[in-house]
């Protein structure tokens, strides 16, 4: 399989892939930049759903498996440090007709402001490191979504193909996620 097929999967986690849905997600910033074997993503979206609707997919954790199409389980952990909740995640990963199960667990904890912040766990993780920001707001009676992370795979990417592969199914990940997440939101 693919590498970069797992990292499109942890991207998923958090943004419901393969919706079928017409939905009015507005993207205002999609960026997905590499520094080595380090991946940079910042995604902006305006979706046209309550914004504590959206708050409560975004950290109901236990059941990301039964939202999310790409995750085949996700389970609650002991043993996160602080106020925050550790959390497994066993993603399916697919490109062409290579698939790859990829484990992703995280610490997520949801600060004063609001931000919901994750920090892989590495040494149960396949990948090196991993940071997320989720900062989630109400503006004009929708919701801003802002997303930002840094990712470095603990498998090999290849060097030719591999960077450009990855960038155009993180974008069609973030979209697609986007667009369910605001159809979930909704009802």
């Amino acid at each position: 399989m693919s590498p970069n097929a797992a990292v499109r999967g942890i991207v998923t986690t958090w943004l419901l892939a393969h919706a079928a849905t017409a939905a009015a997600a507005q993207v205002t910033t999609n960026e997905i930049a590499r520094d080595g074997n380090r991946y940079h993503v910042t995604f902006d979206v305006r979706i046209a759903a309550p914004t504590d609707q959206l708050k409560r997919y975004l950290t109901d954790y236990a059941n990301y498996s039964r939202y999310f199409h790409s995750i085949r389980e996700s389970t609650l952990l002991e043993g996160a440090p602080g106020p925050g909740q550790r959390v497994r995640l066993r993603l399916q990963a697919c490109v062409w007709f290579f698939c790859r199960t990829v484990t992703f667990v995280k610490d997520v904890t949801v600060l004063a402001d609001g931000e919901i912040r994750a920090q892989i766990e590495p040494t149960l993780s396949d990948f090196e490191e991993a940071t997320e920001y989720w900062h989630v707001t109400s503006v004009d009676g929708e919701t801003r979504l802002q997303y930002r992370a840094a990712l470095v795979p603990d498998f090999f990417v290849p060097p030719l193909i591999g960077p450009w592969l990855l960038k155009r199914q993180i974008h069609a990940s973030l979209i697609s996620g986007a667009e369910r997440l605001e159809t979930l939101a909704r009802n």
